[in-house]
């Protein structure tokens, strides 16, 4: 089979299955079989495949016309210009989580060696590029799923500063209190799960069927990770320091109801759609 027949017929494949982007995913996917970039694909667009080669991608074509993100099966996701490695057991980092990242930077980067925990880290992706962009800052992550902290542990190696992240495998803020005590943080980031018992069966079938439902589902109400992060950050805060919370797109007014007592400057950023997406609030003196 030559590679423009492989392309046509892959791309057929994945639009009979409502595949977004099919010939587009097609691409994708035989690049990464290929080990080939797209410009490689046309120039050689009638190139017969190495029946091994072509067995392997149509393999991985029925996955993704199956549902399984093409993240998932490349195995890695751009965020904030660097590459994650990404599996089954993380979420897949958003553009919108980036918001957080830079939000953050702005906040912390005029305190001398900030001290800052990112609850729930997932991959890895917003711990790791803070301190890509804050040499200085030190930087704990932590997350419930031991599989995820693999994950992250090996991207914090891939980006070169493993030695200055520290895990943490525990249940939101616990472990941290414990062992480093209350007031002793400048800043808790989280991208937490927000998505509510009652959305989660409508989400997009790529995130339903393949992304961890423990990263996703905070509970009946999409808010149960806020309730107990809010109370555990402002007993890890020093006085003046910082939450930065990611938010679902009809949250805003929910999570501002939570930060009553004891929080001040209270803001919300909202993404380039102009959809409410971080909370910024600071612990009071």
């Amino acid at each position: 089979m030559k590679i423009f027949q492989a392309l046509s017929d892959a791309t057929e494949m994945l639009e009979k299955c409502g595949v977004a982007n099919p010939r587009q995913d097609a691409e994708f996917l035989l690049s990464h079989v290929l080990g080939k970039n797209k410009s490689f694909l046309i120039a050689h667009s009638r190139d017969d495949m190495d029946p091994i080669r072509s067995e392997s991608y149509f393999s991985i074509v029925q996955d993704r016309s199956m549902g399984k993100p093409l993240q998932y099966i490349l195995g890695v996701q751009e965020f904030l210009g660097m590459e994650f490695e990404v599996t089954a057991d993380v979420l897949i980092p958003r553009p919108e989580t980036e918001l957080l990242v830079e939000a953050a930077r702005v906040l912390f980067s005029s305190i001398s060696n900030p001290r800052i925990v990112d609850v729930g880290t997932g991959s890895g992706c917003i711990a790791i590029s803070l301190a890509v962009l804050m040499v200085s800052a030190r930087i704990w992550a932590v997350d419930l799923s031991e599989a995820a902290l693999v994950v992250a542990k090996r991207n914090a190696a891939r980006h070169r500063i493993r030695s200055r992240l520290e895990f943490l495998h525990g249940n939101l803020l616990e472990l941290t209190l414990e062992e480093l005590g209350e007031g002793t943080l400048d800043g808790v980031v989280s991208n937490p799960p927000y998505v509510s018992e009652k959305e989660f069966p409508g989400l997009q079938r790529e995130v339903r069927g393949w992304e961890p439902r423990l990263a996703l589902v905070g509970g009946e109400r999409g808010l149960s990770i806020y309730e107990q992060l809010i109370p555990q950050a402002y007993r890890c805060l020093k006085p003046r320091g910082h939450l930065l919370m990611e938010i679902g797109y009809d949250m805003r007014e929910k999570v501002l109801g939570l930060l009553s007592d004891g929080w001040d400057q209270i803001r919300v950023k909202d993404d380039s759609n102009q959809i409410p997406r971080v909370v910024i609030a600071r612990k009071r003196q």
